[in-house]
């Protein structure tokens, strides 16, 4: 249980991130989902979470960043980037994410920002469910490695089966579109 001694020398800036994908399916339906849909909820179900952490341990929060339909496979999101310039110019000095994939999941910038960058701007980084506060000793370092290197695995291991689905749907003649083209209708034939 991560908690905050001295929390009045910090200012929050609490992260939040959910990306969209949208999946061919057999029959060439397309659904929409989100990432960890059933694990994480929504953008507002992050927020929710992130102001109550902060509320039972008695920090300020200074804004949100959210950055809703971002893959954390890139770290150039437009509020990710607005959290980074804060950082610059002093703003915030605690940043607050649900878990460690919602910051990102790509290892090496993950250990760039922990071990790195937050270090030298003076900046504490705290992953709630992951049990990572960089403000705390107890935090282990090949643990918080070893969450970032899961979470690129993860990433790279749905790319790779997303890849072969559509493979064998193209082998098979399966209709390959998302969208039809101009005036007709996406069936599926029967032979």
């Amino acid at each position: 249980m991560i908690t905050i001694a001295n929390p009045e020398k910090y200012v929050a800036g609490l992260y939040e991130r959910l990306s969209n994908e949208k999946i061919e399916v057999g029959n060439g339906e397309v659904l929409e989902t989100k990432e960890d849909e059933l694990e994480s909820g929504s953008i507002s179900t992050q927020k929710l979470f992130n102001e109550n952490f902060c509320k039972e341990n008695n920090v300020r929060i200074y804004k949100h960043y959210s950055d809703d339909g971002y893959s954390g496979a890139s770290f150039d999101r437009p509020d990710f980037n607005q959290m980074i310039q804060d950082i610059e110019n002093k703003k915030i000095n605690l940043i607050i994410v649900k878990d460690l994939s919602r910051f990102g999941r790509l290892s090496s910038k993950i250990s760039y920002y922990l071990e790195e960058f937050f270090i030298e701007k003076g900046v504490r980084f705290i992953a709630v469910t992951d049990d990572i506060d960089t403000g705390s000793i107890e935090t282990s370092e090949d643990m918080m490695q070893f969450k970032a290197f899961f979470n690129e695995w993860f990433l790279r291991d749905t790319s790779r089966k997303v890849r072969n689905g559509k493979k064998t749907r193209a082998r098979e003649g399966k209709v390959m579109t998302t969208y039809p083209t101009y005036r007709l209708q996406k069936r599926s034939i029967r032979l």
